[in-house]
C-alpha cells in the first residue's frame, strides 16, 4: 500500500480516518501522504565527490477545532499507525474518538488526479552516470575559461515527490511533483586578492533539463563575472541611489517584504502590514505578484499541499497592498481567503502559507535608463547571501558590484552590503524596467525549506544604505 498512492484502496483507508476524526468533535481533519525519491551529487575540481540517494514516504495528520490545531507525523502507514497518529492529534487539543457518536463527514468525491500526465517523469530523469559526466563536464568548463581558480565546484539534486491529499471538507487530490537544480561556484586567488561566486539554476516539470543545460555559457558567465571582482576595490560605505538587477536581485523583495505578506506573519502580529489592506505600502511604480503558474519555474505547481490549485495572486498593485498569501489556517485565523499557498517541505510538517512564484511586474523603462538617472550610486549586477529580521529588517551581500558614475557604470566594486527595512526601502523603489526574469531558490521558514522562484526587472532604489569600508 505504502508504495503506491496512485491505489484507489488509499480513499477506503482515508475515508474512516476523517470520519472518526470529525465523530470526536474536530472542526476540520487533513491527511497529507506523501513517497519520495532524491539523488544528489557533488564535483568537485575533476572527481565526483559525493553521491546522496534518498527515499521515504510518510504522512501528516492536523486537526482543527476552533481556531487551534494539532499536528502529528508519521513513517507508519498502516491502518494501524494512521489511526495512532490520529488519536495523537485529537489528544493535542482535548479530543477523543468515541466521544461523539455523529460524524460530521459524509465520504470523500471522486479523485482529482493531477498526476496521470506526469506518471513517466521521473523514468526520463538522467541515471547517476549521466549526471556525474555533465557535473564533470562543467567544472572542466570552468578549467577552461577561469583564472587563478583555486576551487570548482557543480552539484546537482533531483527531487520527486508523490502526495495524496484527502480532508472532511471534501479535498482529495494527488500530484507528482519533479525539481531539479543544479549549482557551480568558484573561488579564485592571486595574490592577495579574492573572489568567490557562483550561479544556481533550477526547474519544475522539465525531466528533460539536467540534458539541456548549457555548460559552456554557465562557466563563461561565472569565469567572466569572477575575473571582474578578483582584482576590484572594495566599495565606501555610505548612502546611496541602487540599481538591482534582474532575476535573482528579487531575492531582497521575497525576504524583505514577500514574507511580511504571508498569514503565518499576520497570525503572530509580526508584519507591519497586517491593517494596510488598501492602503499605499510602497512607492506607486511597483507591482508585486505571487503565483504558482508560470510554466517550468521553481515555485509552480498543480496544486498547494492542502490540495487547492495555485492562482494569480497581486500582492501590491501599483504601491497599493491588496492581497496577502493564505493557507487553510490563514484563514481560518485571520480571514484572509486562501490563495492556493498552502505549503511544505514534507509530511513532516504542517503546511503554512508561503511563497511560490514572487516578482515585482515589468514595468515601462528601459535597463540603461535607471542607471542613465542616477549620477553617483552602486549598480548590483548579482546578489548573494543575507539575514532578514521578523519585522522586515534585512541585510544582503552583493556578490557582484560596479560604481555608477555620471549615469555611466564605472569600476568594480566588491564588499558591499545592502541594509535596510521593508517599509523604508518599498516606497523608495522609484523606477522598474521592462526585463523581468525569475531565478530558482530555495526559502526556509515555519514549514521547511520549499522551491521558490524570485524575480524581478532591474529596479531602481531611490537611496538605501550601503554597507562597506
Amino acid at each position: 500500500m505504502a508504495a503506491d498512492l496512485a491505489d484507489p484502496a488509499w480513499q477506503s483507508r482515508l475515508e474512516p480516518l476523517l470520519a472518526g476524526g470529525t465523530a470526536a468533535g474536530a472542526n476540520l481533519v487533513e491527511v497529507f501522504v506523501e513517497r519520495t525519491d532524491h539523488l544528489g551529487a557533488l564535483a568537485e575540481q575533476d572527481t565526483i565527490t559525493s553521491v546522496t540517494p534518498g527515499f521515504g514516504v510518510g504522512a501528516g495528520i492536523r486537526v482543527f477545532l476552533d481556531g487551534r490545531d494539532g499536528f502529528v507525523s508519521t513513517n507508519d502507514l498502516s491502518a494501524a499507525g494512521l489511526q495512532l497518529a490520529l488519536d495523537q492529534a485529537l489528544g493535542m487539543l482535548g479530543l477523543r474518538r468515541g466521544d461523539y457518536d455523529t460524524p460530521q463527514f459524509q465520504g470523500l468525491p471522486a479523485l482529482r488526479d493531477f498526476a496521470v500526465a506526469k506518471a513517466d517523469w521521473l523514468s526520463r530523469c538522467p541515471e547517476l552516470a549521466e549526471v556525474a559526466n555533465r557535473l564533470l563536464e562543467g567544472t572542466d568548463r570552468l578549467q577552461r575559461h577561469g583564472q587563478h581558480l583555486q576551487a570548482r565546484r557543480a552539484n546537482y539534486a533531483r527531487d520527486w515527490q508523490d502526495v495524496l491529499v484527502a480532508a472532511s471538507d471534501g479535498t482529495f487530490a494527488r500530484d507528482l511533483r519533479l525539481h531539479q537544480s543544479l549549482g557551480m561556484s568558484v573561488l579564485a586567488a592571486d595574490g592577495q586578492h579574492r573572489a568567490s561566486l557562483g550561479r544556481r539554476y533550477g526547474t519544475s516539470a522539465r525531466p528533460d533539463d539536467l540534458r539541456e543545460w548549457d555548460a559552456e555559457a554557465s562557466a563563461q558567465d561565472i569565469t567572466s563575472s569572477c575575473a571582474t571582482m578578483l582584482y576590484a576595490d572594495y566599495v565606501e560605505a555610505g548612502q546611496y541611489p541602487v540599481v538591482l538587477a534582474n532575476r535573482f536581485g528579487g531575492v531582497i523583495f521575497h525576504e524583505a517584504c514577500g514574507h511580511l505578506l504571508e498569514t503565518t506573519q499576520v497570525e503572530r502580529g509580526t508584519t507591519p502590514f497586517a491593517d494596510s489592506l488598501g492602503e499605499p505600502i510602497a512607492h506607486a511604480a511597483v507591482t508585486a505578484i505571487d503565483e504558482g503558474l508560470s510554466d517550468g519555474a521553481f515555485g509552480s505547481l498543480s496544486m498547494d499541499d492542502e490540495g487547492m490549485e495555485p492562482q494569480r495572486t497581486v500582492l501590491i498593485e501599483n504601491g497599493v497592498l491588496r492581497r496577502f498569501l493564505s493557507d487553510r489556517a490563514g484563514e481560518l485565523r485571520t480571514g484572509h481567503p486562501r490563495t492556493g499557498s498552502g505549503r511544505r517541505q514534507s509530511h513532516a510538517f504542517a503546511a503554512a502559507s508561503r511563497m511560490r512564484n514572487t516578482f515585482i511586474a515589468a514595468g515601462p523603462h528601459r535597463p540603461e535608463h535607471l542607471i542613465a538617472s542616477v549620477d553617483t550610486g552602486l549598480y548590483c549586477k548579482s546578489m548573494g547571501g543575507g539575514s532578514v529580521g521578523p519585522t522586515g529588517q534585512f541585510n544582503f551581500a552583493v556578490e557582484e558590484g560596479f560604481m555608477i558614475e555620471n549615469g555611466q557604470l564605472g569600476r568594480p566594486v566588491k564588499g558591499a552590503t545592502l541594509i535596510g527595512e521593508a517599509r523604508e526601502v518599498m516606497p523608495r523603489i522609484s523606477m522598474c524596467a521592462n526585463d523581468l526574469e525569475l531565478a530558482a531558490g530555495f526559502c526556509g521558514s515555519v514549514s521547511g525549506s520549499i522551491y521558490v522562484t524570485v524575480g524581478q526587472p532591474h529596479i531602481k532604489v531611490d537611496s538605501i544604505t550601503v554597507g562597506g569600508r
